[in-house]
C-alpha cells in the first residue's frame, strides 16, 4: 500500500512537471484539479499513517524475517549422508588454515549466495580429523542481527560452560584473552551479515589482541563477497555451485527413500525425468533438497509437472528456498531493492549490458542523485551493480575482449541465476505484468508498473485494457506496434527485437518517455515525433539502415546523454541544431558509413565523453574545432580509412583516455603522430594498420599514463624512440605483424620497464635467482601466451604473478621448451599458475610431469566457464586431469603425446562427463591403443553431445567396446578405428552422419567399420590407393554422398569396377555386386584423371538412375557451376562461362562437342541465338571457350536479353568491332581477357565513332 502511494506520488509529479512544462498549469481548472489530486493523495497517507499506528507496524521489522532467522540457527553437528561434493573444497580450506603460521590470527571468509552451502562446508573443516589438533574449538551463528557481546559469550560458553557476570564489552574480552591467550582455537562465525567496518574491526580486536601467543584460525561464512574482503585476513573463498552431476545425486538420495518399492520401469523412468529436474536447480543444493523432499513417494505425473513447469511453483519448495534468500533482500537499501526487482523483469537466462541496464534503472527514478557534483549517475548505477555482484544476486555472462582493463570491467554482461530471478519476481509481486503468445490477461490489478510482452503477433486481440500506470514496457518478436500498448506514464519503452517497421506518430504523446529501445525501425529520418520527447535521455535507433538524416528539431532532446544511431548505414549528415545537445555525454555512430561529415556545431557538445566512429569510411576530416571536446575520454575511429588528418586543435582533448585510429589507411601520421602525443592523459593508444606510420618521435614520453599501444601489422616502423624505454606506466605493446627490427628492438626495452609486448610474453632470466614472470603481476589482459615457462626461477616469483585475481582473463597458454633445462620443476610451477575462474580457453604446451596435482586435478570448481582446452607436447604424460567435470567444456585436443595409451574412465572424473563436448580432437598419439567410449554399467557415453571427432596419426587406437556418439568424423591415418569390430548393438552408430577419411592403406576387405554405420549420409574417402572399392560399403544403406579421390597409380584400374555402378534399375535397386543396397544414393563423385574420364564416357559408365548428381568429369562439374549463374544479369553469366574458359584453356578444352554447347547455353538463347551460335562455332574448328567469351561480350549489352544477340549481329559496326576484337587478342596472343562492366557501359552507352573500340581489361597487368 505505502509503495503503490509513493507509485501515485511520482505519478502525480510527473505530470504537474508536464503541464507546467506546457503552460497548462495557469488556468483555474487545472489547478483546482491538482489541488484535488494533491488533498486525496494527503488523506490516503493519512489512512496509511493511521493503519500502521493501529496494527503496531515498527519500522525495519518483519514477522517473517524473524521468524526465519530463527529457523536458520546452526550447530557443527553433521549428517554425512546427506552431503555430496564439497570434498575438493574442504580440503583447500583445511589446507589453509594449516598454512600461515606466521599470523597469530588467521581469518578465512567464505562467501556464496544463500543455499550454496557454505555452512555445509564450515562443519565439513570444523569436522575434519585435523581439526581436532587444535585446543579448543567453537561454533557461533551469527545471524543478521549483529551482537558483538552474544558473540563473545557463545565462544566463552563453549570453551568453559559458564559466562556469569559477563554483562559488559570489557568483560568479555578478558575473559577470552584469559581463555584463548596461549592456546590454539578454531572457531567458526556462520551466517556473518554486519558491514559495518567499525564493528567488523571490534570482531577482529576481540578474536585478536592477546598478550600471549596463541594461534586463533577463525572461519567465517557470509553471503556478501563486501563482508569477506572486510573481516578476511586473506583472500575470500568463493563457493561455486555443484555440479549437475552432484545436484542428481543429492536430489536422488532425499527423492528415493531407501527400500522404496518401485518397480525397474517406474523408477527408470523417475531417474530420467529427475536428472532433468536436477539440471534446473543450477547447482544450488538448497534447491535440491527441497525439490526432493517435494516429490518423494509422488507419482509420476508429478515428477513431469515439475519438470515441465517452474520449479519453484510448488509451495514446499517456495517456503524452503526463497525465504533464506529474502534474507539478503531485507538487507538492502531500499534504492537497491527496486534495483535488484527490476532485473527479473527480464525473462531467464536473458543477458543485459550493464550500461544499459544502468540507464534503464536512473529512467525509473531508482539511482538518487548525489550531493556531490562530480558523482554522476551512472557512478552511483555503477556502485549499486558492484554491489549485487558481490551478493551473487547477479552474475557476469561473459567479458567482452576489450584491451583495457577499464573497458573490460564496465563492457560486461550480465544475467541472474534462475534462483536469484524466481526470487525478484516473488519480490516484485503483481507490478510485473507477462503477456505470452496469445495468452489473454485482465488488467483490473491496478498494480502493474512493468510488462513484459514476448512472442505475440496479435496484440489487438490479446490487449483488450492496457494498464494507465505502466512504467516500462518491454516487447520482443512483435510485427507490429500497437499505440494501445502505451500508457502515458510510461518511462521506458524497449523494442529491443521487434524489427518492427515505424513508430507510431502518437508516441509522442508519451512525455514521461526517459528510455526509448527502438533499432532496425524502417524510417528514413527519425521521426519528429521522436524528437518532441522532451524527457528522453536514452535514444537507441542503430541498425534502422533507411535513416538518411535527422530532423532539425532533434536539438528539443535538451535531456537526451545517450544517442546510439550505430549501423545506420544511409545517414549521411547531422543538422548543424545537432549541437545544441548540450547534456549528449554517449554518441554512437560507428558504421554509418556514408556519413561524411560532422557539423561545425558539434563543438558544442561540451558534455561529450564518449563519441564511437568506427566504420564511418565516408568521413575525410573532422571539423576544425573539434578540440572543443574538452571533456572527451575515448574516441574510436578505426577503421575511418578516407580519413586524411586530424585538425590542428585535436591536441587540445586534454582529457582524452581512449584513442582508437586503427585502420586509418589515408591519415598522415607524419605529421599527427605529434600532436596525439600532446594527450597527456592517454592510457589507450592503437595505430594499428596504419602504413603512413614510419617512426615513433621522442615526444611519445609525454604519454605519462599510457597503459596500451598497438603497433600490431605496422610494416614500416623506421625509428623507435629510446624514451620509449622510460615509460614506466606501459605495459602492453602490442607489435603482431611489425619488422623483425621492431620486435628485436622492443624486446631490448622490455627489462627496463617492465612493458610487455603482449599477448605473447617470454620469459626470460634476469639473474641466476630470478626472471621476467613477476612483470606479469600489475597487469589485467584478456589474453596471455606465457613462452619459455623453463626460465622461472622459483615458484615464489611465479605464485607473485597471481594469475587467478585476473579476472579479465579469458585465453591462456602455458608452454615449456620440452628439451630445455628447468630450474623449477613443471607440476610445482604449473600449481602456482592456476587461472582465474572466468578462463575460456586453456593451452598447455611443453608440460614435461608425469602428472598433474593442484587446480588441474580439480579444474570443475576453479574453471567452470572453461570452453576450450588443447593439450600439446606432453612427452611424459600418461595419465589425463579429469576433464570430464567441465561443465561448460565443449572443445578438447590432445595432440602429440607419445606415451599416452588409454582414455579411461579417470578422463572423466565421474559419471555425467562431457555434458556440453562438441569437438573432440586427438592427433599424432603413435601409443594410443584403447578408448572407452562407455563410462558406465548403464551404457552412458563419454561424450554425450559430440558433433565432430577427428582422429588425425593413431595408428593403435581400438575404441572399446562401441562407436563415440558423434555426428562427423574424421579420421587419418588410423587403421585401427577402420578395421576393428564393434557393438552391433549400440546406437551410438546410428548417430554418425558425416565420414572423411584419408590415408587409410587397408585391404578393400578390412574396412569393417562400414558394416556400422547404417545411418551415414555423407562419405569422402581421399587418396584411396586400392584398385578395389571397399566391401562393406554395401552396408551404407542410407547413403546419399560418395565422394571418391583415386590415387593416380590407380585410376585405370578403378574404371573396371564402375562398370557396376551402371547397373541400377528404374526400381532404384542395385543387383549387382558391391553397391547393391546403396538405395538412398543422390550424389557421387569420383575423382579421375582426363583420359580415365573420356574412356568411362565412352563406355557409357554414367548411367545410374536414382543418383540425382550423376559421377561427373571435372569438365562437367565446372560446367554445373556456370548454369547456376542461370537467372543472374546476362553479363554476369557471360563472366561465368569466360571463368569456366579459363579454367578449362590449360587442358586444351575445345568445343566441337555440340552437346557441351546445349548444356552450357541453351537456357540463355533464343532458337535463332542457337542457331548463331552454332555457325560461329561450325566457321572456326578450333574455336576454344575464351574466344566463344570474347565474341559474346561484342555481342552483349548489360540488362539485354539474349533474343537480342541476332539483331546486334547484323549490325555493321557490331560486326567491325567483333573482327577487331578478335585480330587484336590474336596479335596479342593473351588468353585471358575480362571486358568489365563499366567497358560495357561506356560501349554501349555512346553513339559517337568511339563505340568501335574496345577496352580490354587484362587479368594482370602483363
Amino acid at each position: 500500500m505505502l509503495k503503490n502511494a509513493a507509485y501515485d506520488i511520482s505519478d502525480m509529479l510527473d505530470d504537474f512537471e508536464v503541464k507546467l512544462s506546457q503552460g497548462m498549469i495557469s488556468s483555474s481548472v487545472a489547478k483546482f484539479s491538482m489541488g484535488r489530486k494533491l488533498k486525496n493523495m494527503r488523506e490516503k497517507l493519512t489512512s496509511i499513517a493511521a493503519q500502521r499506528s493501529q496494527f503496531g507496524f515498527m519500522l525495519d521489522t518483519c514477522s517473517t524475517d524473524q521468524e526465519e532467522i530463527k529457523k536458520r540457527e546452526t550447530t557443527s553437528k553433521i549428517s554425512r549422508e546427506t552431503i555430496v561434493g564439497r570434498q575438493k573444497e574442504k580440503v583447500e580450506i583445511v589446507a589453509l588454515l594449516a598454512s600461515n603460521c606466521e599470523l597469530k590470527t588467521l581469518i578465512i571468509p567464505i562467501f556464496g549466495f544463500g543455499g550454496i552451502g557454505k555452512t555445509t562446508l564450515a562443519k565439513l573443516v570444523f569436522n575434519d580429523d585435523q581439526m581436532q589438533k587444535f585446543d579448543l574449538r567453537a561454533w557461533v551463528y551469527v545471524s543478521p542481527h549483529f551482537d558483538l557481546k552474544m558473540i563473545g559469550k557463545s565462544i566463552i560458553s563453549q570453551i568453559e560452560g559458564q559466562v556469569e557476570g559477563l554483562h559488559d564489552l570489557q568483560s568479555i574480552s578478558n575473559s577470552l584473552e584469559e581463555k584463548l591467550g596461549g592456546r590454539s582455537c578454531l572457531i567458526v562465525l556462520d551466517d556473518l551479515w554486519e558491514n559495518n567496518c567499525f564493528q567488523l574491526s571490534e570482531l577482529v580486536l576481540m578474536l585478536s589482541n592477546f598478550k600471549k601467543e596463541s594461534m586463533i584460525r577463525v572461519i567465517v561464512t557470509t553471503r556478501t563477497e563486501e563482508v569477506a574482503r572486510k573481516i578476511g585476513t586473506i583472500t575470500p573463498y568463493k563457493l561455486e555451485p555443484l555440479s549437475d552431476y552432484q545436484c542428481w545425486t543429492l536430489f536422488k538420495h532425499i527423492a528415493f527413500l531407501s527400500g522404496c518399492n518401485l518397480g525397474e520401469d517406474e523408477k527408470n523412468v523417475l531417474e530420467n525425468i529427475g536428472r532433468d529436474i536436477a539440471n534446473k536447480c543450477q547447482g544450488v543444493p538448497m534447491a535440491a533438497q527441497a525439490l526432493g523432499f517435494m516429490l518423494r513417494n509422488k507419482a509420476v505425473e508429478e515428477w513431469k509437472n515439475v519438470r515441465d513447469s517452474d520449479i519453484w511453483s510448488g509451495s514446499s519448495t517456495t517456503d524452503d528456498v526463497l525465504p533464506s534468500l529474502k534474507l539478503s533482500y531485507y538487507q538492502m537499501s531500499p534504492y537497491l531493492k527496486l534495483c535488484f526487482s527490476y532485473c527479473s523483469v527480464f525473462p531467464k537466462g536473458f543477458e543485459i549490458h550493464r550500461r544499459n541496464l544502468i540507464r534503464q534503472w536512473i529512467s525509473l527514478g531508482f539511482v538518487p542523485s548525489s550531493p556531490e557534483k562530480h558523482i554522476t549517475l551512472e557512478k552511483i548505477g555503477e556502485k549499486y551493480v558492484n554491489e549485487l555482484l558481490g551478493m551473487s544476486f547477479v552474475q557476469h555472462s561473459r567479458l567482452t575482449s576489450l584491451s583495457t582493463k577499464e573497458d573490460t570491467k564496465n563492457s560486461m554482461l550480465l544475467r541472474m541465476h534462475d534462483l536469484m530471478h524466481d526470487l525478484g519476481r516473488s519480490v516484485i509481486g503483481d507490478e510485473l505484468l507477462l503477456v505470452n503468445g496469445e495468452k489473454e490477461y485482465s488488467s483490473s490489478n491496478g498494480n502493474y508498473r512493468y510488462a513484459l510482452v514476448l512472442n505475440h503477433e496479435s496484440h489487438k486481440a490479446v490487449c483488450n485494457d492496457v494498464p494507465a500506470k505502466l512504467k516500462a514496457l518491454h516487447i520482443s518478436e512483435c510485427p507490429e506496434i500497437q499505440l494501445s500498448l502505451f500508457s502515458k506514464s510510461l518511462r521506458i519503452l524497449d523494442l529491443g527485437n521487434c524489427h518492427s517497421g515505424n513508430l507510431p506518430a502518437s508516441i509522442g504523446k508519451l512525455k514521461q518517455l526517459r528510455y526509448l529501445s527502438a533499432p532496425d525501425m524502417q524510417h528514413t529520418k527519425v521521426p519528429k515525433h521522436v524528437t518532441s520527447l522532451s524527457k528522453l535521455i536514452h535514444l537507441d535507433l542503430s541498425g534502422s539502415v533507411k535513416i538518411s538524416t535527422l530532423p532539425d528539431s532533434v536539438n528539443k532532446l535538451r535531456n537526451l546523454l545517450h544517442l546510439d544511431l550505430s549501423g545506420c548505414c544511409n545517414l549521411h549528415s547531422l543538422p548543424e541544431s545537432f549541437g545544441d545537445l548540450m547534456n549528449l555525454s554517449h554518441l554512437n555512430l560507428a558504421n554509418c558509413s556514408l556519413l561524411n561529415t560532422l557539423p561545425e556545431s558539434v563543438d558544442k557538445l561540451r558534455s561529450l565523453l564518449h563519441l564511437e566512429l568506427c566504420g564511418c569510411s565516408g568521413i575525410c576530416s573532422l571539423p576544425k574545432s573539434f578540440g572543443e571536446l574538452i571533456n572527451l575520454q575515448r574516441l574510436d575511429l578505426a577503421d575511418c580509412y578516407n580519413l586524411r588528418s586530424l585538425p590542428k586543435s585535436f591536441g587540445r582533448l586534454y582529457e582524452l583516455q581512449y584513442l582508437n585510429l586503427s585502420g586509418c589507411l589515408k591519415l598522415n601520421l607524419r605529421v599527427d603522430i605529434e600532436t596525439i602525443c600532446c594527450l597527456t592523459k592517454l592510457q589507450y593508444l592503437n595505430l594499428s594498420h596504419c602504413p603512413s606510420l614510419i617512426h615513433i618521435p621522442e615526444s611519445v614520453n609525454n604519454l605519462k599514463n599510457l597503459h596500451t599501444l598497438d603497433l600490431s601489422k605496422c610494416h614500416w616502423i623506421e625509428i623507435f624512440p629510446k624514451s620509449l624505454c622510460e615509460m614506466t606506466s606501459l605495459k602492453f605493446l602490442l607489435i603482431e605483424g611489425c619488422s623483425l627490427w621492431l620486435q628485436q628492438r622492443a624486446r631490448e626495452a622490455r627489462p627496463k620497464n617492465d612493458m610487455l609486448t603482449l599477448p605473447k610474453f617470454i620469459v626470460q632470466r634476469t639473474s641466476s635467482i630470478s626472471s621476467n614472470i613477476p612483470c606479469l603481476q600489475s597487469v589485467y589482459p584478456s589474453e596471455l601466451e606465457i613462452e619459455c615457462l623453463e626460465n622461472v626461477t622459483s615458484i615464489e616469483e611465479a605464485g607473485a604473478v597471481n594469475l587467478a585475481n585476473k579476472s579479465a582473463l579469458a585465453k591462456l597458454v602455458l608452454a615449456w621448451t620440452p628439451a630445455a633445462r628447468r630450474f623449477v620443476e613443471d607440476e610445482d610451477l604449473l600449481r602456482e599458475l592456476q587461472p582465474p575462474e572466468n578462463l575460456m580457453f586453456l593451452k598447455v604446451q611443453g608440460y614435461m610431469a608425469n602428472s598433474f596435482s593442484g587446480w588441474m586435478m580439480v579444474m570443475a570448481p576453479c574453471l567452470p566457464h572453461l570452453v576450450c582446452i588443447e593439450m600439446v607436447d606432453l612427452p611424459r604424460c600418461e595419465h589425463l586431469p579429469p576433464f570430464g567435470q567441465l561443465q561448460n567444456l565443449e572443445q578438447l585436443t590432445l595432440k602429440r603425446m607419445p606415451i599416452f595409451r588409454k582414455l579411461g574412465t579417470e578422463f572423466c572424473g565421474g559419471s555425467g562427463a562431457f555434458k556440453k563436448l562438441r569437438e573432440f580432437t586427438l592427433i599424432d598419439l603413435d601409443k594410443l591403443e584403447e578408448w572407452v567410449t562407455k563410462v558406465s554399467e548403464n551404457g552412458e557415453f563419454m561424450f554425450p553431445s559430440l558433433h565432430k571427432l577427428e582422429i588425425c596419426r593413431c595408428p593403435r587406437l581400438r575404441l572399446k567396446p562401441c562407436l563415440p556418439r558423434a555426428i562427423e568424423w574424421r579420421i587419418q591415418a588410423s587403421d585401427e578405428v577402420i578395421s576393428t569390430q564393434y557393438d552391433a548393438g549400440s546406437s551410438s552408430s546410428l548417430m554418425l552422419s558425416k565420414l572423411h577419411v584419408t590415408r587409410c592403406h587397408l585391404l578393400p576387405n578390412k574396412w569393417t567399420l562400414f558394416e556400422f554405420l547404417p545411418s551415414l549420409k555423407i562419405l569422402e574417402i581421399s587418396n584411396y590407393q586400392r584398385k578395389k572399392l571397399p566391401d562393406s560399403l554395401v552396408f551404407l544403406v542410407s547413403l546419399q554422398s560418395l565422394k571418391i579421390d583415386v590415387s593416380s597409380d590407380n585410376q585405370e584400374e578403378v574404371t573396371d569396377w564402375l562398370i557396376f555402378l551402371s547397373a541400377i534399375s528404374s526400381d532404384q535397386e542395385l543387383v549387382v555386386f558391391p553397391l547393391t543396397n546403396l538405395t538412398t544414393l543422390e550424389n557421387l563423385e569420383i575423382s579421375l584423371n582426363d583420359e580415365s574420364q573420356r574412356w568411362c564416357k565412352k563406355h557409357n559408365r554414367w548411367t545410374l538412375q536414382n543418383v540425382k548428381n550423376k559421377p561427373s568429369t571435372f569438365f562437367e562439374r565446372q560446367v554445373a557451376n556456370v548454369r547456376k549463374k542461370e537467372g543472374q544479369s546476362l553479363i554476369s553469366y557471360i563472366g561465368a562461362v569466360n571463368q569456366l574458359a579459363h579454367t578449362l584453356d590449360g587442358v586444351g578444352q575445345t568445343l566441337r562437342d555440340k552437346e557441351i554447347i546445349r548444356v552450357i547455353l541453351d537456357h540463355r538463347l533464343s532458337s535463332a541465338d542457337c542457331t548463331l551460335l552454332t555457325s560461329i562455332i561450325n566457321g572456326d574448328d578450333d574455336i576454344t571457350l575464351n574466344d566463344l567469351y570474347a565474341d559474346l561480350v561484342t555481342l552483349s549489352q548489360p540488362g539485354e536479353t539474349s533474343g537480342n544477340l541476332t539483331t546486334r549481329a547484323d549490325n555493321h559496326e557490331t560486326h567491325l568491332l567483333w573482327s577487331g576484337y578478335r585480330r587484336v587478342r590474336s596479335m596479342s596472343q593473351v588468353s585471358d581477357i575480362e571486358l568489365t562492366e563499366a567497358d560495357l557501359d561506356s560501349h554501349n552507352g555512346s553513339e559517337n565513332e568511339d563505340n568501335r573500340t574496345c577496352h580490354l581489361h587484362p587479368y594482370s597487368p602483363t
